[in-house]
C-alpha cells in the first residue's frame, strides 16, 4: 500500500468515526429518568403483549371447533370410493417380518375346558364358614 492510499484510509476512517459520534447519544442522555421512564413503558408493552398472547393463544386452541373423535367410515368411503376393511397395505420391509408360525401368531387361541359332569356348584370347601351354622351357645 503506497503512502498516500494510506493517508486516504485514515481520513476515510477518521470521517466514519466523527460522523458516528455525531449521530450516538450521550452516556448521560442514555442514562436519564426519561430514557429510562421511556424504556420501563416498552418493556411493559411487549411483556402485555406476551402476556396476552400467552392468555388468548391456548384459550383459542381450545376453544375452537375440534374433529369428530371417531373416524367416519361410511364418509370416507363414499369421499374416497375406499373401503378401509378391503385396503391393505405392504411396506417395503414386510418381508423381515415373515417369520414362521407367524399365523399362529395372529390367531386368538380358544382355550376348552372341560368340566366334570357331577362337580359341585361352588368352589369353597364344605367346611368353610359359610356353611357352617352358628350354634346358639
Amino acid at each position: 500500500m503506497s503512502e498516500s492510499q494510506d493517508v486516504n484510509l485514515r481520513e476515510a476512517f477518521d470521517t466514519l468515526r466523527r460522523e458516528t459520534q455525531a449521530a450516538a447519544p450521550t452516556f448521560a442522555s442514555l442514562t436519564s429518568a426519561t430514557a429510562m421512564n421511556t424504556w420501563r413503558r416498552r418493556h411493559r408493552r411487549r411483556r402485555g403483549a406476551l402476556l396476552v398472547a400467552a392468555i388468548i393463544i391456548p384459550g383459542f386452541l381450545s376453544l375452537r371447533a375440534r374433529a369428530p373423535r371417531e373416524p367416519d367410515f361410511e364418509r370416507f368411503t363414499a369421499l374416497t370410493g375406499l373401503d378401509p376393511g378391503e385396503v391393505t397395505w405392504r411396506a417395503p420391509s414386510d418381508f423381515l417380518l415373515d417369520v414362521p408360525g407367524r399365523d399362529l401368531l395372529r390367531k386368538v387361541p380358544l382355550i376348552e375346558i372341560h368340566a366334570p359332569a357331577l362337580a359341585p356348584d361352588s368352589a369353597r370347601p364344605a367346611d368353610s364358614n359359610a356353611t357352617k351354622r352358628r350354634s346358639n351357645s
